[in-house]
């Protein structure tokens, strides 16, 4: 889990982002990447980046350019399938200086454009700024997994992983409560994007990406779950089928999330069936040094620890 923040000039006349405004977001979500600190700003647009070190820990620092220095990324999250897409983008000729992720990120957005995050198997809130044509690129992931909000304030386009980086940027953008977010918040226990719990303040749809060009904004889907029109289209044709298509789904997704990092992974363990199964299958995938991480409850009718203990075990 990282950190993204950022500001963008709407306005010829907006005043360049600063280092200092910069520093000040990304020190407000320092708590969701503590390794390190990164920054890009020119005229027009500034990028921050705190980093939770995962993939290249050596050479993945962001924000990340390309190699003629005029497309830069901040990115959140991790692209699971990034081993397969750096192939493919060396044979269309494309040259790689690190092993991470986030670089790969950069080169397929400029081999497939928009098209790119439809290829993305991951996680991830991205923020793109392409120099050469004055555009701003956000993109999240189809489930929504990592936070993007966003505000307009004064000429200028303030983004962030969490709302606090936006309101430290600037002490005068309104902190203002939406009646409509808290109702979402109290009624689903989370808010439905675009909405937020700030008036004013917006959060990039899951499967959408956003950009900024010229004064206007585009935002489109491209990512939308399919189900089937009839029976014809149905992939399995018994219950039998059906779980071994589950089970191998979710084999894959816990074998990828679980090898493709170079820190020590493991999984929370909540006692539930869900934080369970992934628990034995993060078990299967990766062996010897797989742990699991639990919290209790003092309060014995939300408290766990029994199950916990019994999976442990297991």
């Amino acid at each position: 889990m990282c950190g993204i923040a950022g500001i963008l000039c709407l306005r010829e006349s907006s005043n360049p982002p600063t280092v200092d405004e910069l520093e000040r977001m990304a020190g407000a979500l320092e708590h969701r990447g503590p390794d390190e600190f990164g920054f890009y700003r020119d005229d027009y647009a500034g990028l921050a980046h705190s980093r939770l070190s995962i993939i290249d820990i050596s050479t993945g620092q962001q924000p990340l350019c390309n190699q003629d220095g005029t497309l830069w990324v901040t990115f959140n999250g991790e692209i699971f399938n990034y081993v397969e897409l750096r192939e493919e983008l060396i044979k269309c000729g494309h040259q790689f200086r690190t092993r991470s992720d986030t670089e790969v990120v950069v080169h397929a957005y400029e081999q497939w454009g928009n098209k790119a995050f439809e290829r993305f198997n991951g996680q991830f809130a991205i923020a793109l700024w392409d120099a050469k044509n004055r555009s701003m690129v956000f993109a999240r992931d189809w489930a929504g997994i990592l936070p993007l909000h966003y505000t307009e304030f004064e000429g200028r386009l303030y983004f962030g992983s969490e709302v606090k980086a936006i309101f430290a940027s600037n002490p005068n953008i309104p902190r203002e409560f939406d009646p409509r977010g808290l109702a979402e918040t109290f009624t689903f226990w989370s808010i439905v994007p675009p909405q937020s719990v700030y008036r004013g303040i917006r959060e990039v749809e899951p499967g959408h990406f956003r950009i900024y060009r010229d004064g206007q904004v585009v935002d489109r889907a491209y990512f939308e779950p399919g189900y089937p029109r009839d029976r014809s289209e149905l992939l399995c044709a018994t219950i039998e089928e059906a779980a071994e298509a589950v089970r191998s789904s979710l084999e894959e997704a816990t074998r990828l999330r679980m090898l493709r990092a170079d820190v020590p992974v493991g999984s929370y363990l909540s006692g539930g069936l869900d934080s369970s199964l992934v628990a034995c299958l993060g078990l299967k995938a990766k062996g010897a040094g797989f742990k699991t991480f639990s919290l209790r409850f003092e309060d014995a009718e939300y408290d766990e620890t029994k199950y916990q203990r019994d999976m442990v075990a297991h």
